[in-house]
């Protein structure tokens, strides 16, 4: 059973070879004939079709037909049927389980293709490597394949290609949680299905794109989605997709915490699959979040026993994900029932497939559950070293949550072991992920929330108005077959026993009408109620970020205020040292709440769109000595060289002020991060259409993980220079913004204790 369901999963993705899964006799016996009758170049294409419908009755006799294959296009140097031949052994072999060999034979068939321009076989042998390699655990590769199949279907312009492939990219980009990369792949997907008129297709781009927004926590897009997909499977008679959509419907509904509506929705899934007799991997999906239901009702027997029956499933279909998700979920269980030995089996069983799947968001996951279970079992060793584990993983893919997440354990951990300083630091850093999560959230959503909020309302009246017409002309339809019936019964009793078919249509038409509106108001409902509480979440991450502004702003204004009243109170008391020492902490204040106005009302600027990008074409050198000039005081304080070294004859075409502030900026940090008697070199070089810049110092360098951090808001990095000064944690986003704007790029190149060098390039 588990070979079946297998070959179906693989014939239904394949790019070229997915036509029929059953091989029909006659035609095997008509080739057979054929065969005896061919010359050579005809015997080719006659076995490796032979091999391709014996893959579903045995693959020895598969692999026997297309090695025949192989020998005569090798003799007769026929390339595409040495290609082709080496494809269906690849096939024979992935479907045997043996992924490994199966991509060394479509490999040898992509590099021959690649040679003789067959652009059909060369997107079919990235499709099967896409496939090999996502079974062999790498995603990453798997998806750079399907990716070169994008490139390939636009390079050829064909757009049914495009479409496909594009669909295929976005969700496999999904399944790494990269949701804003997936989101124009499936977005063009969509675009293309619907003009060419793919209703199926374009369900499928649809219910993906529900899946994205899923993902993003935007459950009101979401549901938009699905219930456009919903339609779409339902007018081509797509049950399977029915049941997905009504799954993730479902999953919808359990994290806004409907649980009964949720499980209604699982169980309505579930019944599609089983009416059709099938086992399968959305069967084993449906009864895994049924069972994460009973979990948060915390009926853990419930669960525990649903969960079993969905491994049971996953495994006799070895699929190694559900296994993971499914012994995580049983491992959350035997931790609620204080088994901890089995909760510490199912935790490293899921940890060890995720790694070996390179699942990292999923493994982070894995080691915080660990975590909790080692915090109970008082095992603080091994507790701190998942949390460390899970941390490293979490911020190099930004899993915002998981982060939060960590640092809460952390917080309890270091608190058990009376270390209540660390411990306070964590539930800060805790909390203030929290209102990043929160702000980002609000931020990407405010505006469209507003209008949905307004625009939904109105349309939910709309429908309820149309389903009051749509009810009054049942009504009327029945008034009139009533009649037909009394002024016919006199004729034939035959036509009593039709009206009566009739109205018994009419009226089950009719409760199913209601019952449908009922339920399509109720979601309107609940997204409207979705859509106030988001609305006053947002209000209240505005005042948190006003909050923020003034905590930042009072530091130098306490400093200011504090020696400027020293000096005015104690002047004369004061010695002339002192008196120099206090102007100096006065100045540099001023100077820092400067620098923090400034960015802040640049930052301000371009958040709203009000910076107009105005190009022109200028002196680089010019420009960067007069940024030298502008920070040589500041550099002189610190017997700091500032040396450029710019050909006078390079030119860039950008805006100029844009440019100015990149530059004022870079040499800023560059100065506030250099000791005493460094030195800072500015140099410039031209490479075809661009210029590449450099600010290259002396000073402390910045570490790997800092720098990953750098261009980030949500860290807000404002590290203090070598003689202590602030900074604003704007400077470095800005740079990159402008950079961007003017259709460059911005990174850097650092070690700790030998300087750092941030290169930016802009055009000529």
């Amino acid at each position: 059973m588990s070979k079946i369901i297998k070959y179906c999963i693989f014939f239904f993705a394949l790019s070229l070879q997915a036509e029929q899964l059953r091989a029909d006799n006659l035609v095997i016996d008509s080739l057979k004939q054929q065969l005896q009758q061919s010359d050579a170049f005809e015997r080719i294409g006659i076995l490796n079709e032979l091999s391709r419908l014996y893959w579903n009755e045995s693959l020895d006799q598969s692999r026997e037909y297309a090695r025949e294959a192989l020998q005569i296009a090798e003799h007769f140097d026929d390339k595409k049927g040495v290609a082709d031949a080496l494809n269906r052994l690849g096939n024979a072999e992935y479907i045997d389980n043996n992924h490994n060999e199966a991509i060394t034979y479509y490999q040898r068939s992509l590099y021959i293709r690649l040679n003789i321009n067959d652009y059909r076989g060369i997107l079919g042998s990235y499709n099967n490597l896409y496939l090999a390699y996502n079974q062999l655990g790498n995603p990453e590769t798997a998806v750079d394949y399907i990716q070169n199949a994008v490139d390939l279907s636009i390079e050829i312009d064909n757009t049914s290609d495009i479409a496909r492939y594009s669909n295929m990219l976005g969700a496999a980009k999904l399944e790494l949680h990269d949701f804003e990369d997936a989101k124009p792949y499936l977005e063009r997907a969509l675009e293309i299905y619907q003009t060419l008129g793919d209703t199926e297709n374009t369900a499928s781009a649809v219910y993906n794109l529900g899946r994205m927004y899923l993902g993003m926590d935007i459950y009101d897009k979401a549901l938009e989605f699905f219930f456009r997909a919903r339609h779409l499977y339902t007018s081509t008679g797509n049950r399977n997709g029915i049941a997905q959509v009504k799954n993730n419907i479902g999953i919808i509904h359990r994290q806004l915490n409907n649980l009964d509506l949720a499980i209604d929705y699982y169980e309505q899934s579930l019944a599609i699959y089983r009416e059709q007799g099938n086992i399968n991997l959305g069967t084993a999906s449906l009864l895994n979040n049924i069972g994460i239901i009973w979990y948060e009702k915390e009926d853990y027997i419930t669960a525990l026993d649903y969960y079993s029956q969905a491994l049971e499933i996953y495994e006799e279909i070895d699929y190694a994900e559900g296994i993971a998700i499914t012994s995580n979920n049983r491992g959350l269980v035997y931790t609620r029932l204080g088994d901890y030995s089995d909760a510490l089996e199912s935790f490293n069983n899921s940890a060890g497939i995720n790694r070996s799947l390179g699942l990292n968001y999923s493994l982070a996951n894995n080691f915080n559950n660990l975590v909790e279970l080692h915090l109970l079992m008082k095992d603080y060793d091994m507790a701190l070293e998942y949390l460390d584990n899970s941390l490293d993983i979490a911020i190099g893919i930004n899993a915002r949550t998981l982060i939060s997440e960590n640092y809460l354990f952390r917080s309890q951990l270091y608190g058990e072991l009376n270390d209540f300083e660390t411990a306070l630091l964590s539930y800060e850093l805790f909390d203030e992920y929290q209102d990043k999560i929160h702000t980002a959230e609000a931020a990407t959503r405010i505006a469209e929330l507003q209008v949905r909020y307004n625009r939904e309302r109105q349309m939910s009246e709309l429908e309820l108005l149309e389903r009051t017409h749509e009810i009054r002309q049942l009504q009327i339809d029945r008034q009139e077959t009533m009649i037909l019936f009394f002024g016919g019964i006199t004729i034939l009793s035959a036509i009593f026993v039709l009206v009566m078919l009739g109205m018994f249509r009419y009226k089950k038409k009719l409760q199913l009408a209601l019952k449908e509106k009922n339920l399509e108001l109720e979601y309107a409902y609940g997204e409207l109620t979705l859509s106030e509480k988001t609305l006053q979440k947002l209000n209240n991450t505005k005042d948190k970020f006003f909050s923020i502004i003034a905590h930042d702003l009072k530091n130098p204004f306490n400093a200011l205020l504090g020696f400027s009243e020293m000096l005015n109170q104690n002047y004369k008391e004061l010695s002339r040292e002192q008196i120099l020492t206090y102007i100096g902490i006065i100045n540099t204040s001023a100077t820092n709440l400067y620098m923090l106005l400034e960015n802040l009302l640049i930052w301000s600027k371009c958040q709203t769109g009000n910076i107009i990008y105005k190009p022109e074409q200028f002196t680089l050198k010019d420009l960067a000595e007069k940024e030298v000039n502008n920070v040589s005081a500041y550099a002189a304080g610190k017997n700091i060289g500032v040396r450029t070294d710019i050909d006078p004859g390079i030119k860039a075409f950008a805006d100029i002020n844009l440019m100015g502030t990149v530059l004022r900026n870079l040499l800023n940090n560059a100065v506030k991060f250099t000791h005493h008697n460094g030195n800072i070199t500015i140099e410039a070089k031209e490479k075809e259409d661009q210029i590449e810049v450099s600010v290259s110092d002396t000073g402390i360098g910045i570490g790997e993980s800092e720098q990953k951090k750098l261009f980030n808001l949500d860290y807000n990095i404002t590290t203090t220079g070598t003689d202590d000064e602030k900074g604003t944690g704007l400077g470095l986003i800005l740079c990159r913004d402008f950079v961007e704007r003017n259709g460059g790029e911005l990174r850097i190149i650092s070690e700790v204790g030998r300087g750092s060098t941030f290169i930016f390039t802009i055009p000529k």
